[in-house]
């Protein structure tokens, strides 16, 4: 299991850490497969209010055996940001395994 430390959620509501906890499930079996030695994940959560709406950043940083992975995102609707956070993680992870191309064969 993926020790996670949130920073900045005592602004949500209730049913907003709800829906996080449910993406957060959903996403961290995906990242805890890419990444297998994954040891914690810190998500910091910022909130900006330029010109009355408010703006959601997100920052992710995942460690694994000693090295990281991190990925931002801003974005108006909350859980689209973290949607977008967590796939960028995941790509990363994907990117820097080439995890898709592992299972291919030689096929020549």
């Amino acid at each position: 299991m993926i020790n996670i430390q949130k920073i900045g959620f005592e602004v949500l509501t209730e049913k907003t850490q709800n829906d996080f906890q449910k993406l957060f499930d959903e996403y961290s079996k995906k990242i805890g497969r890419k990444l297998k030695n994954a040891d914690s994940l810190k998500i910091h959560l910022k909130e900006h209010s330029p010109g009355g709406r408010i703006k959601f950043s997100i920052h992710v940083i995942a460690n694994y055996s000693g090295k990281v992975l991190e990925a931002d995102v801003s974005d108006w609707n909350l859980s689209r940001a973290f949607h977008k956070v967590f796939s960028k993680i995941e790509q990363e992870a994907e990117h820097l395994f080439h995890i898709s191309d592992q299972n291919k064969g030689d096929k020549r």
